[in-house]
């Protein structure tokens, strides 16, 4: 009997890998990295060969590999280990971001940051895009400063809420409420409530709260597979106290960000 090998549709690559398919779709479209098989019908069709190389280009790019390089190294007749040349503490899109805000350019901002948050994951923008942007925009001069952070905050804050409820389509997991007690618009809160996206939770938000007391006796709870709650600043100790409650009574159902994480177990 011939041995069929096992073949992935672009979701289960995307839950395997953590890869999402939109990410996967531009590798593929834009530097023809990862030719996966088709159906008639046209669905992508992977094999664990493809998975395989995924991973690869993954460990690759944690390294500091930018996206555009990689397709040279999975030519080479050996797959190669990045060189030093190959490797950036930071994107090579910040500078071109960078630039585009100086000239206050709104159109080149936003498609690079659409290309960006389509071609990288979400680990490697958090690490190597956000934070030299926020960085090189603080040393600006003050006049300047707040015209450049606003235009990219506004950008990206408008950018990322449509990704969120892109991927809320394609939730398996059930519904996520997350509670923040950041202002309203905070991109922090956003980027968190990716990462949630990612493990199959449709998100809900309720910003800029200071008081979870009245949530456990609320029957809308219900509805919901999973409470989250975000601060990126302590709340003070009298707002700890329901969160506790609220956290044992849910138990498995209920999940913090890192810093009320560390309170919480404190």
């Amino acid at each position: 009997m011939l041995y069929e090998e096992k073949l992935y549709a672009i979701r289960e690559v995307a839950e395997l890998t953590g890869i999402k398919p939109v990410t996967l779709r531009a590798w593929q479209r834009r530097y023809n990295i990862i030719q996966p098989q088709r159906t008639e019908k046209g669905h992508r069709l992977y094999t664990s060969d493809n998975i395989e190389q995924i991973r690869t280009i993954q460990g690759w790019l944690a390294q500091g590999v930018a996206i555009g390089k990689v397709k040279l190294l999975l030519d080479s007749e050996h797959v190669a280990e990045p060189t030093e040349s190959d490797v950036d503490s930071q994107l090579e899109e910040v500078q071109v971001t960078l630039s585009a805000l100086a000239q206050l350019n709104r159109q080149k901002v936003e498609s690079t940051l659409s290309m960006v948050l389509k071609e990288y994951p979400l680990d490697i923008i958090m690490t190597r895009f956000l934070p030299p942007i926020f960085e090189a925009i603080d040393q600006v001069k003050r006049s300047q400063q707040t015209l450049q952070l606003g235009l990219f905050q506004s950008i990206l804050l408008a950018r990322l809420t449509l990704i969120i409820e892109s991927e809320n389509k394609a939730a398996r997991n059930g519904r996520c409420l997350l509670l923040s007690y950041d202002p309203l618009g905070s991109i922090e809160m956003r980027l968190w409530a990716l990462q949630l996206a990612d493990r199959g939770y449709s998100m809900s938000f309720i910003e800029g709260i200071d008081d979870v007391s009245a949530l456990q006796s609320n029957v809308g709870l219900d509805r919901y597979a999973m409470v989250a709650v975000f601060a990126s600043q302590a709340p003070s100790t009298a707002q700890l106290v329901p969160l506790e409650a609220l956290s044992a009574s849910l138990g498995s159902q209920f999940t913090a960000s890192s810093l009320l994480n560390t309170l919480l177990t404190v």
